[in-house]
């Protein structure tokens, strides 16, 4: 496993006066582990996709390793990206049960 490095890593949308993230600056080193947490709309999954190449980098760095991959297609990244909805699961413990249950929870 190799190192994260974002340094001051941006994504600008078309069309947008700011960016969606601003100067992310963190190292994640190997074998190190981050967690992201916040509401919706803080852009947490926009730094995964910048990182995955999924998004595009209009400002700063991301480096896997000791390799700028801000201009790498996603392809060549070697990185692997998956969501997963898992809220039911983890709010109540068991995959049969259905959205309707969560109530009784």
């Amino acid at each position: 496993m190799r190192c994260v490095r974002f340094e001051n890593a941006s994504p600008t949308f078309p069309g947008a006066t700011t960016p969606a993230v601003d100067s992310l600056d963190r190292e994640i080193e190997n074998g190190g582990f981050m967690v992201l947490v916040g509401p919706s709309g803080w852009r947490k999954s926009t730094s995964l996709r910048m990182l995955a190449g999924l998004e595009e980098t209009t400002s700063g760095a991301v480096y896997v390793g000791d390799r700028d991959v801000s201009d790498v297609v996603s392809k060549d990244r070697d990185i692997a990206m998956v969501f997963q909805k898992h809220q039911e699961r983890v709010l109540c413990g068991g995959p049969r049960l259905m959205r309707h249950d969560l109530d009784r929870c």
